[in-house]
């Protein structure tokens, strides 16, 4: 996403320069408060941090100086990383419009409940107000920092009827939809109201028909709308509608040691047995070693490498040594958490009995069916008590993503394969936050260990660090990734403005109506008319390949960022694990192969080159197929568990089978009912 403030950087900087011509005194006299006596250009300690001065002041300049003729007709954006601390440049920016424009009515938008609670939390009785110093005694004594909050829904007190005298209102956006009543009334309420700000969290989110025809709706009534977010462009490829007037990214935070340096570990596996399987009887037909080098000729799923039971076992025995690790560097003064990541619940549940049973490991599952309670407890994993038994472990299911903040997350493990930066990103973002509490000073380096694995092909990922390599470290050397941090990457700053160029903006009137010479392709497959027999036509073979044992000579660890170095850790002491596999719930496993045959549709109807919205007729011909194949007939509900475990054991194959056969997915969407 362009940075659309960048033209204005020069002017900016000479406004700041000349002692901020234009604003009103108002204005002038807030920011004079929040300004260190010392340096005109830095806010004063307790305040604000250097970046969140930045990313306010630009506000205060677009809104008063440039207005919304120039920029931010539909919002300002504001893109700071995890743990550069959005909330508190939400918070100025509010108490700024209070005191220096009179405005009474603040609404916070937000996602999911998870974010919901956070900023409760944050805003509930002004304590971020207090917390960072924001309002002026003047201010107080006239009774400008009044800001009652009230969070809609989840039965929290407040709600529709506080909606009219709160100035602080805080609602999912799907509270203010106009495709249910309750989304009208709220929405009716409010713009009937005076006229408010606009604080649109995890912004990424806003590129949803309704979500824009919402914040469409509102622009009647906004003085003005601020988004932040740390990851403004989504997965799916579009933006919010806003325009980006500030950033503040992973490699700024980790050169202003903002946010916690992350440490890459993976195991340097040697050699690998395999086991095939009956997946119908689960009699055992053949076990062999291979050297690691050899495995790829195998095809074997990248998950399978953190979920078949004995590497899932391995990967779980590296990331509570690094827990260890991390638990020895709090001294006490907290609690380290280890956030493990999985792709669907039945893995998650795997997951969990994994740990809590075999490793006796206190964890905690988390997924979109979790009772609120649960959902409750995982946000205050890190307020837990020292005494009793606290959890150390949580598990979830891309569910703690986007707003769950827990500082104290020191190891993340991952479970899944991500293709998408964007949640590869705000997973890594769950562990960069820095723990403050007593005892730490902010001087103090921390880490946050992330245990991947080389099958599952993340370093594109890890390239958005600026992952580098340390050379020449032994299996035996003692490394203390703390004392031998090296220092980060100096910050880079614009420098030489002669030398930067204007994109020129796009010509409304061309056209470009060339033709292209693109070679010879291949005309699509003819749709197949008689796919219902094509389909009963495949066969399967029931033989599946488990790994049942890997052979690791060692962990490697790699930092992100700055000099980057690279060093090899033991392996885990026990690398034959003996105890029974973990057996996942009867639920689980039917709503696992939903969701798999659910996701298979998609994923194969746009490889046919058809839109997403053709997947219903794809997953109805599924569906019966599966039935038919590895169900004995019967529906998903009523089949017997055994068939169940049959058909999710042989997924993968129907989806590769599937997708091999030219024309059968088009036969399906041209020709299905």
């Amino acid at each position: 996403m362009f940075n659309q403030f960048a033209k204005y950087e020069d002017a900016f900087r000479d406004w700041r320069r000349d002692g901020m011509p234009g604003l009103k005194s108002e204005s002038y006299s807030y920011v004079e408060f929040l300004t260190s006596k010392e340096d005109d250009q830095r806010s004063r300690d307790g305040t604000l941090w250097p970046h969140q001065w930045e990313a306010f002041l630009r506000v205060v300049y677009a809104h008063e100086i440039l207005g919304k003729t120039e920029i931010g007709a539909d919002g300002l954006l504001l893109n700071v990383v995890t743990g550069g601390g959005k909330t508190a440049v939400i918070a100025a920016i509010i108490a700024w419009l209070r005191v220096a424009h009179g405005v009474q009515k603040f609404v916070l938008l937000c996602p999911n409940l998870i974010v919901r609670d956070r900023l409760q939390d944050d805003f509930e009785g002004g304590k971020v107000f207090r917390d960072r110093d924001l309002l002026p005694e003047s201010a107080l004594s006239a009774g400008l920092g009044n800001f009652d909050l009230t969070t809609l829904g989840s039965g929290i007190p407040g709600g529709w009827s506080s909606l009219f005298s709160a100035s602080v209102i805080l609602g999912n956006i799907h509270q203010f939809y106009q495709s249910n009543k309750s989304g009208q009334s709220n929405l009716a309420g409010l713009m009937n109201g005076p006229e408010f700000a606009v604080f649109n969290d995890e912004a990424h989110n806003s590129p949803a028909p309704e979500y824009e025809a919402t914040l469409s709706k509102m622009r009647e009534r906004t003085i003005l709308r601020v988004d932040t977010t740390a990851t403004p462009d989504r997965a799916d490829g579009k933006t919010p509608d806003s325009e980006m007037i500030y950033e503040y990214g992973v490699m700024d935070a980790l050169a202003d040691a903002i946010i916690k340096t992350p440490v890459v570990y993976q195991p340097d596996i040697k050699t690998v047995q395999l086991t095939y399987t009956d997946a119908k009887t689960g009699e055992r037909r053949k076990v062999e070693e291979i050297d690691w080098e050899e495995v790829d000729r195998l095809g074997i799923n990248a998950t399978q490498w953190v979920t078949d039971d004995e590497p899932m076992r391995q990967q779980m025995a590296i990331a509570l040594k690094r827990l260890e690790e991390q638990e020895r560097r709090a001294k006490g003064r907290f609690q380290p958490i280890l956030f493990i990541v999985a792709v669907c619940k039945a893995d998650a549940e795997k997951a969990a009995q994994t740990l809590n049973s075999y490793f006796k490991i206190r964890t905690l599952l988390v997924t979109e069916d979790s009772e609120e309670l649960d959902r409750k407890k995982a946000q205050e994993l890190g307020r837990q008590g020292k005494g009793g038994k606290p959890f150390k472990a949580v598990v979830s299911v891309l569910m703690l993503r986007e707003g769950w903040d827990v500082p104290e997350v020191g190891v993340i493990l991952l479970l899944r394969k991500f293709g998408s930066i964007v949640y590869g990103q705000q997973v890594v973002g769950r562990g960069l936050r820095k723990v403050r509490v007593r005892g730490i000073d902010s001087a103090e380096p921390q880490i946050c260990a992330v245990v991947d694995h080389p099958k599952l092909e993340h370093q594109w990922l890890w390239d958005l660090f600026n992952a580098r390599k340390r050379v020449g470290v032994k299996l035996d050397d003692l490394f203390d990734e703390l004392d031998d941090l090296p220092p980060p990457l100096p910050k880079q700053d614009r420098s030489k403005p002669e030398n930067w160029i204007d994109v020129p903006p796009v010509d409304p009137d061309y056209s470009d109506e060339g033709e292209f010479d693109v070679g010879d392709i291949a005309p699509p497959p003819e749709p197949i008319e008689r796919w219902e027999d094509a389909l009963d036509g495949i066969t399967y073979d029931p033989t599946v390949i488990e790994i049942t044992k890997v052979g690791i000579t060692g962990v490697t660890g790699q930092e992100l960022g700055g000099a980057g170095w690279k060093t090899i850790h033991s392996a885990p002491e026990a690398t034959d694990f003996v105890g029974s596999a973990a057996v996942v719930s009867d639920e689980v496993i039917r709503d696992a192969v939903k969701s798999a045959m659910l996701e298979m549709a998609e994923d194969l109807t746009v490889e046919a080159g058809y839109a997403a919205t053709y997947k219903d007729k794809v997953y109805g011909a599924l569906v019966q197929h599966v039935r038919k194949k590895f169900l004995k007939g019967s529906s998903l509900g009523l089949a017997e568990r055994a068939d169940v475990e049959f058909a999710w054991r042989m997924l993968p194959q129907v989806k590769n089978k599937l997708s091999k056969m030219p024309g059968l997915v088009a036969g399906i969407v041209e020709h299905g009912d």
